[in-house]
């Protein structure tokens, strides 16, 4: 796919490219139980009526938004990388799994440089990615990505206030709602009113 070589303008500060408008709603569920599609699949990695650059477009979107929920909290945890190569190679294959992981964590070294030099400037990548989501990708496909970065801060079992408030802004960005993100999380409704650490938030 050659996603190394098409986002190095994104590291030199290039932003998102922007398409169609899309709307629509979801029906809440645990991430845990919602379906990778076929869509999903062919959108980020297929070779049907998508362009090369469209199909690098959106699996460096992905991988930046996995970028951003791995550093949310201020560590880079073994677990949460292992979850991404894994759900990578199942949905995507070895090849785009392989060639991921290595943009991935120049995402995050990236991040560690602009976080000293230009501490805004990955928060205005994360916000034109997913621009590009919102205007992009119908509701349905929106929605189990932002179910895959749920289960990416969900699987070193340590979910604290800072992903959950990276969680909210990606879900924002793309054009969601911050209630998608408690449904993903199983958050009972009430207790999210009362803001963290009391949240009722199953992580098994």
């Amino acid at each position: 796919m050659a996603i190394g070589k098409w986002f190095k303008g994104f590291l030199n500060g290039e932003s998102a490219k922007e398409t169609t408008d899309a709307a629509g709603k979801q029906q809440s569920k645990s991430a845990e139980h919602v379906e990778i599609t076929d869509e999903f699949r062919k959108t980020f990695s297929g070779r049907e009526r998508l362009s090369e650059e469209q199909r690098n477009s959106f699996i460096f979107s992905l991988l930046v938004m996995a970028s951003y929920i791995v550093i949310a909290d201020g560590r880079v945890e073994d677990s949460e990388i292992d979850y991404i190569g894994k759900f990578l190679g199942n949905n995507f294959g070895p090849e785009v799994e392989a060639e991921s992981m290595d943009v991935l964590h120049k995402l995050v070294a990236k991040h560690e440089e602009l976080h000293h030099t230009k501490p805004m400037a990955f928060i205005q990548l994360i916000g034109d990615c997913g621009q590009q989501m919102s205007k992009t990708l119908s509701p349905e496909l929106r929605y189990q990505l932002l179910s895959m970065l749920v289960m990416i801060s969900k699987s070193d079992e340590n979910l604290d206030d800072k992903e959950l408030e990276a969680l909210h802004d990606v879900s924002i960005y793309m054009g969601m709602k911050s209630k998608d993100v408690d449904d993903l999380l199983n958050i009972d409704p009430e207790l999210a009113k009362q803001g963290w650490p009391d949240l009722n938030i199953n992580k098994k």
